[in-house]
Protein backbone atom coordinates (compact mmCIF):
# COMPACT_ATOMS: atom_id res chain seq x y z
CA UNK A 1 0.00 0.00 0.00
CA UNK A 2 1.29 3.45 -0.90
CA UNK A 3 0.28 6.41 1.26
CA UNK A 4 0.87 9.99 0.22
CA UNK A 5 -0.28 12.87 2.40
CA UNK A 6 -1.21 16.14 0.72
CA UNK A 7 -2.05 19.05 3.01
CA UNK A 8 -4.01 22.17 2.17
CA UNK A 9 -5.31 24.99 4.30
CA UNK A 10 -8.88 23.72 4.45
CA UNK A 11 -8.45 19.97 4.54
CA UNK A 12 -6.22 16.98 5.02
CA UNK A 13 -6.10 14.73 1.93
CA UNK A 14 -4.67 11.24 1.76
CA UNK A 15 -4.44 8.96 -1.27
CA UNK A 16 -4.04 5.18 -1.08
CA UNK A 17 -3.56 2.50 -3.71
CA UNK A 18 -4.55 -0.92 -2.46
CA UNK A 19 -3.29 -4.27 -3.71
CA UNK A 20 -2.78 -5.36 -7.28
CA UNK A 21 -6.43 -4.83 -8.20
CA UNK A 22 -7.22 -1.33 -9.42
CA UNK A 23 -8.61 0.33 -6.28
CA UNK A 24 -7.89 3.90 -5.29
CA UNK A 25 -8.95 5.54 -2.05
CA UNK A 26 -8.82 9.31 -1.51
CA UNK A 27 -9.53 10.71 1.93
CA UNK A 28 -10.35 14.32 2.77
CA UNK A 29 -10.93 15.56 6.31
CA UNK A 30 -12.16 18.96 7.47
CA UNK A 31 -12.07 20.13 11.03
CA UNK A 32 -10.22 18.72 13.99
CA UNK A 33 -10.97 16.33 16.82
CA UNK A 34 -14.49 15.05 17.26
CA UNK A 35 -15.77 17.89 15.04
CA UNK A 36 -13.86 16.46 12.07
CA UNK A 37 -15.82 15.24 9.05
CA UNK A 38 -14.24 12.95 6.48
CA UNK A 39 -15.12 12.05 2.91
CA UNK A 40 -13.53 8.88 1.57
CA UNK A 41 -13.79 8.53 -2.22
CA UNK A 42 -13.12 5.13 -3.75
CA UNK A 43 -12.67 4.21 -7.39
CA UNK A 44 -11.99 0.90 -9.10
CA UNK A 45 -12.97 -2.58 -7.97
CA UNK A 46 -13.53 -4.00 -4.49
CA UNK A 47 -12.96 -7.75 -4.55
CA UNK A 48 -11.64 -10.69 -2.55
CA UNK A 49 -8.04 -9.54 -2.92
CA UNK A 50 -8.48 -6.03 -1.49
CA UNK A 51 -11.72 -6.06 0.58
CA UNK A 52 -10.07 -6.48 4.00
CA UNK A 53 -7.48 -3.79 3.32
CA UNK A 54 -10.23 -1.54 1.92
CA UNK A 55 -12.12 -1.84 5.24
CA UNK A 56 -8.96 -1.18 7.22
CA UNK A 57 -8.12 1.87 5.09
CA UNK A 58 -11.60 3.37 5.56
CA UNK A 59 -11.47 2.80 9.32
CA UNK A 60 -8.01 4.42 9.46
CA UNK A 61 -9.18 7.41 7.42
CA UNK A 62 -12.00 7.96 9.92
CA UNK A 63 -9.78 7.90 12.98
CA UNK A 64 -10.79 10.74 15.29
CA UNK A 65 -13.69 12.05 13.20
CA UNK A 66 -17.38 12.15 14.12
CA UNK A 67 -18.87 11.74 10.63
CA UNK A 68 -17.83 10.04 7.42
CA UNK A 69 -19.23 9.86 3.90
CA UNK A 70 -18.01 6.87 1.90
CA UNK A 71 -18.27 7.82 -1.78
CA UNK A 72 -18.42 4.62 -3.84
CA UNK A 73 -19.89 6.28 -6.96
CA UNK A 74 -16.72 5.47 -8.93
CA UNK A 75 -16.62 1.77 -7.95
CA UNK A 76 -17.15 -0.33 -11.09
CA UNK A 77 -17.35 -3.73 -9.39
CA UNK A 78 -18.00 -4.96 -5.87
CA UNK A 79 -17.74 -8.62 -4.86
CA UNK A 80 -19.64 -10.05 -1.92
CA UNK A 81 -16.44 -9.60 0.09
CA UNK A 82 -16.97 -5.85 -0.31
CA UNK A 83 -20.31 -6.14 1.49
CA UNK A 84 -18.59 -8.03 4.30
CA UNK A 85 -16.09 -5.16 4.47
CA UNK A 86 -18.93 -2.62 4.67
CA UNK A 87 -20.54 -4.58 7.53
CA UNK A 88 -17.19 -4.63 9.36
CA UNK A 89 -16.87 -0.86 8.83
CA UNK A 90 -20.44 -0.38 10.06
CA UNK A 91 -19.80 -2.38 13.24
CA UNK A 92 -16.59 -0.46 13.91
CA UNK A 93 -18.30 2.91 13.42
CA UNK A 94 -21.29 1.95 15.57
CA UNK A 95 -18.92 1.05 18.42
CA UNK A 96 -17.02 4.31 17.94
CA UNK A 97 -20.09 6.54 17.62
CA UNK A 98 -19.18 7.67 14.09
CA UNK A 99 -22.12 8.69 11.92
CA UNK A 100 -21.58 7.54 8.36
CA UNK A 101 -23.23 6.73 5.08
CA UNK A 102 -22.41 5.20 1.71
CA UNK A 103 -23.07 6.91 -1.60
CA UNK A 104 -23.16 4.00 -4.03
CA UNK A 105 -22.56 3.43 -7.72
CA UNK A 106 -25.04 1.28 -9.68
CA UNK A 107 -22.71 -1.72 -9.24
CA UNK A 108 -22.54 -1.23 -5.47
CA UNK A 109 -26.29 -0.55 -5.24
CA UNK A 110 -26.98 -3.86 -7.01
CA UNK A 111 -24.82 -5.86 -4.57
CA UNK A 112 -26.21 -3.98 -1.55
CA UNK A 113 -29.74 -4.80 -2.72
CA UNK A 114 -28.89 -8.50 -2.86
CA UNK A 115 -26.68 -8.79 0.23
CA UNK A 116 -28.11 -6.14 2.57
CA UNK A 117 -31.89 -6.32 2.08
CA UNK A 118 -32.49 -5.05 5.64
CA UNK A 119 -30.58 -1.86 4.86
CA UNK A 120 -28.10 -2.20 7.72
CA UNK A 121 -25.47 -0.29 5.73
CA UNK A 122 -26.54 3.38 5.87
CA UNK A 123 -26.75 4.78 2.35
CA UNK A 124 -27.68 8.03 0.66
CA UNK A 125 -28.95 8.54 -2.87
CA UNK A 126 -26.75 11.19 -4.47
CA UNK A 127 -25.44 11.13 -8.05
CA UNK A 128 -21.80 11.88 -7.16
CA UNK A 129 -19.64 13.49 -4.51
CA UNK A 130 -16.47 13.87 -6.57
CA UNK A 131 -14.98 17.25 -5.82
CA UNK A 132 -17.67 18.15 -3.27
CA UNK A 133 -16.65 20.04 -0.16
CA UNK A 134 -17.66 18.92 3.33
CA UNK A 135 -19.75 21.61 5.00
Amino acid sequence: MTVTAIRSRSADRRRFSIGSTALRVDSRTRGRGRAAHTTVSVSGEIDTVNAAEFASTVREAARGCSALVLDLTEVDFMAVDGISALHAINAHFLRGGVQWCVVASPAVTRVLGLCDPEGLIPSARIASLRGAEIA
